[in-house]
């Protein structure tokens, strides 16, 4: 049986078999498509066809509405369960099909990853950024000692005109802070040494236990981590700010030298004012210790300061400012390394802002800890 829709559709039917075919009569192109799309119901040749052809036997004029008509049946076929099939395609027809047609590739299911694997893949992911990380900084801080060596024979390439800028904050601003901090040490140590000293009548060694703790150990500990919360991220802010803006872009192009012109007046900034905040907080902390010492322990201030001249040695108190100077040049360093892996926006200037601190910090109590093991081994 075959019926003509207003001489723009043929359609045939085989009433044995079920097969529907559609055979396009008017032109196939973006001028006729209303009518075909007014003409052509599909829902109505669902019904009872199990297979559909699209013959263009009769088909001369067509343009890429074609493609557009052939995808629209072939996924109705799919979606309603029917055979689809091209019939009367001509090479010339074939070569425009295949050139404008997408390409269909079957979609491969994926295979459902377990917890466990999701979870050691990203354990993986992770240990490789940070040996990525390590490699890098390794490279970076191999370019600044470079720097810094021939400066030492040029001082002039050095921006030493910010040098004073980063002094104040770093050094001057950070004062209070570190100063308060250290003390609030300090007075906890003091009242929780003093708790257990006097249960042994060993009051006076109170002195022993906080000159000692806080030259060597809390002082340049507590002050690196208040710096890298400083001066570490703002150093990998406005490094990575630079970066965004691409004035560090600017400056590679004009010739300045990124590790002279940024990094170094940086770098020597921090390690200048570390040593002079921990002399001030290692006041702050023993005097914090003795006013602890005070209000709860029979001593007195001179009996407190006697012993603290006995215990208290030149190696305690180099020691502390000594770790305070590789402190302050890791904290700096690190600082400027994460602002220079900056790349985007904004969200990545947070994100190596954060870092910065957080891996300043961890490096930190890292090698706080190789020089504990170093200064036991020496007996300093």
């Amino acid at each position: 049986m075959t019926e003509k829709l207003d001489d723009i559709i043929q359609i045939a039917i085989d009433e044995q078999t079920g097969n529907k075919s559609i055979m396009p009569i008017a032109p196939l192109n973006l001028a006729n498509s209303k009518l075909y799309d007014k003409e052509l119901n599909l829902k109505e040749l669902a019904t009872d066809c199990t297979s559909l052809t699209l013959d263009f036997s009769n088909l001369e004029n067509y343009d890429s509405y074609l493609i557009v008509f052939i995808g629209e049946v072939e996924e109705f076929c799919e979606a309603n369960n029917i055979s689809f099939e091209l019939r009367g395609v001509d090479q010339d027809l074939a070569n425009f099909i295949r050139i404008l047609r997408p390409k269909r590739h079957p979609e491969e299911p994926s295979a459902k990853e377990s917890f466990w694997h999701r979870y050691l893949s990203n354990i993986g992911e992770q240990v490789s950024i940070m040996f990525s990380d390590m490699y890098k900084l390794l490279e970076f801080t191999g370019e600044i000692t470079k720097s810094m060596v021939a400066a030492i024979f040029k001082p002039g390439a050095v921006r030493w005109k910010d040098f004073p800028v980063h002094l104040m904050n770093a050094g001057v601003n950070a004062v209070p802070i570190a100063v308060l901090i250290v003390f609030l040490i300090g007075l906890i140590s003091g009242y929780q040494g003093a708790l257990q000293l006097s249960q042994f009548g060993a009051d006076i060694y109170l002195a022993d236990l906080i000159g000692i703790s806080i030259t060597r150990e809390l002082s340049p500990l507590m002050v690196a981590i208040i710096v890298a919360g400083r001066s570490g991220s703002a150093f990998a802010a406005e490094i990575g700010t630079m970066k965004v803006s691409e004035e560090i872009d600017a400056l590679a192009t004009i010739g300045f030298d990124r590790a002279n012109f940024l990094v170094l007046p940086r770098v020597i900034a921090v390690a200048t004012a570390m040593p002079i905040l921990v002399i001030l907080c290692d006041v702050a902390g023993i005097a914090g210790g003795l006013i602890a010492g005070l209000s709860t322990l029979d001593i007195t201030i001179s009996s407190f300061l006697s012993q603290l001249n006995v215990a208290l040695t030149y190696s305690h108190v180099f020691s502390g400012i000594l770790k305070s100077v590789v402190f302050g040049l890791l904290i700096a360093t690190i600082g400027c390394f994460r602002g220079f892996q900056v790349q985007g926006g904004a969200e990545s200037v947070g994100k190596y802002t954060t870092a910065s601190v957080v891996s300043g910090i961890f490096l930190v109590i890292l090698v706080d800890a190789l020089f504990v093991f170093l200064f036991t081994a020496l007996g300093v």
